[in-house]
C-alpha cells in the first residue's frame, strides 16, 4: 500500500520509496552521462532564419538573440496540436539546431520546408553527423524543486543564459547548454556524432547505457517525444509546456497559437500530464491503458512506462482527489508536481 499521498514536501519524498532518491548537494554525487539515441537534429540557417522559426514555434525566439544560447518550444498544426517538440539550440549567427525525435525528424524537415516557401534557408537533417548527450544527477535535490512564479513564467517564459558546466581538454564545436525546461534535468551537449565517450570533456563523469534519464523525467513528470506527445492528438498545455518555459503568451502570431491563447485565457485545462508511480513492474501496461479510479470511471491515460515510473495523461482534480487508481489491476498513484507554478489570479496575469 502507498502512503497517503501530498502536494509535495515530505508527502513526496514518502511517495518516492519506490527507490528513494538522496538530498545530499549535488557536488557530492557524481553526474550520470547518457546518449540520447532516440533524439535527431535539423539544421536551420540563413539570415531570415530567425524571423522563419518566429512564425512557428511556440517560444520567442527573441530569447536566442540575447545571451541564452538554447530554449524549449513546440511547433504545432494549424489546430493547435503538438507536431514536434524541440530544444533548440543557437549555434551562430542565423544558425538553429531543433533537437527532436529521431524517429520524426523528417517529418520536421519537410514541415521545415513546406513552410520556408521562398525564404533563402537551408533546412538539413544533420543527425547522421551530430548526436545528443545529457548529463545529470540520477538523484535530484527535492528541496530545490521550488514553485515557479506564475507572472513571470506566462508573461515572460525565463530561459536559462548559463552553462555552469565545466569542461576539459578542448571542447571544440561542443554546444552546452542547461536543459530549459527545468534545472534538475541537467544539461544538455550537442556533439559529434563519431563520439563515443563524454569522459575527454567530463573524467568523472559516469556514464551509462540505460534508461536512466528517462527514469529522472517520469519522475518528474516531464513528457518528451511522439510516444508521451503523441502527433495531432495533444495539446501544449496538457503537456505542461507553459510550465516548462516552453510558450510565450505575448510574441504575437505563430502556427496554432489561436486556440493555445484562448485555452489559457479563458479556458481551463483539465487534463495535464503526471507522473505516476506503480506499486510494482509496469513496463508491461499497454500504450493508452485506462487510469480508473476508486469508483471504476476512467480518469485518465497511461503515455509511457518504465518500470516502477511513468507519466498518464490525467484529469488533474479527479486523480489527486482520487482515494485510490488502477491501471489493468496494477495500483498506481500520481501527485501534483512541486514545480509546478503556484495557482495566481488570472485577471491579474491579464492585465
Amino acid at each position: 500500500m502507498f502512503p497517503a499521498l501530498r502536494h509535495h514536501g515530505a508527502g513526496l519524498l514518502r511517495l518516492w520509496k519506490v527507490r528513494p532518491l538522496q538530498t545530499a548537494p549535488l557536488t557530492r554525487r557524481l553526474l550520470h552521462a547518457e546518449r540520447q539515441q532516440h533524439r535527431g537534429l535539423i539544421k536551420v540557417e540563413g539570415t531570415e532564419a530567425a524571423d522563419f522559426l518566429q512564425g512557428l514555434v511556440t517560444n520567442d525566439m527573441g530569447h536566442l538573440e540575447g545571451q541564452a544560447a538554447g530554449m524549449y518550444c513546440l511547433l504545432l498544426n494549424r489546430q493547435g496540436r503538438v507536431l514536434h517538440d524541440t530544444i533548440m539550440y543557437r549555434r551562430g549567427p542565423g544558425t538553429f539546431l531543433l533537437e527532436c525525435d529521431a524517429v520524426r525528424a523528417s517529418q520536421l524537415e519537410r514541415h521545415l520546408r513546406m513552410h520556408r516557401v521562398r525564404r533563402r534557408l537551408a533546412v538539413d537533417d544533420i543527425t547522421k553527423d551530430l548526436s545528443v548527450w545529457c548529463v545529470f544527477d540520477p538523484e535530484p535535490d527535492l528541496t530545490q524543486l521550488l514553485p515557479v512564479d506564475p507572472e513571470s513564467l506566462y508573461m515572460n517564459p525565463h530561459v536559462e543564459a548559463g552553462t555552469a558546466l565545466p569542461l576539459e581538454g578542448n571542447p571544440g564545436d561542443v554546444l552546452v547548454i542547461q536543459d530549459p525546461r527545468m534545472r534538475q534535468l541537467g544539461h544538455r551537449l550537442v556533439v559529434p556524432a563519431a563520439t563515443a565517450s563524454l569522459r575527454r570533456l567530463m573524467p568523472m563523469v559516469e556514464e551509462e547505457k540505460g534508461e536512466g534519464f528517462r527514469v529522472l523525467r517520469y519522475m518528474l513528470g516531464v513528457g518528451e517525444g511522439s510516444e508521451e506527445l503523441p502527433p495531432t492528438k495533444c495539446l501544449p498545455l496538457e503537456a505542461n509546456c507553459d510550465y516548462l518555459h516552453g510558450i510565450s503568451f505575448h510574441k504575437g502570431c505563430y502556427v496554432g497559437q489561436e486556440l493555445t491563447a484562448r485555452t489559457f485565457h479563458t479556458g481551463v485545462v483539465r487534463k495535464r500530464l503526471l507522473p505516476l508511480i506503480f506499486s510494482e513492474d509496469a513496463s508491461a501496461v499497454s500504450p493508452d491503458a485506462t487510469v480508473v479510479n476508486e469508483q471504476g470511471k476512467a480518469v485518465g491515460k497511461v503515455r509511457a512506462c518504465l518500470g516502477h515510473y511513468g507519466l498518464g495523461l490525467l484529469r488533474v482534480e479527479e486523480c489527486l482527489s482520487a482515494k485510490s487508481l488502477t491501471v489493468e489491476d496494477h495500483k498506481v498513484q500520481t501527485f501534483r508536481p512541486p514545480w509546478w507554478p503556484l495557482q495566481a489570479s488570472k485577471t491579474k496575469l491579464n492585465q
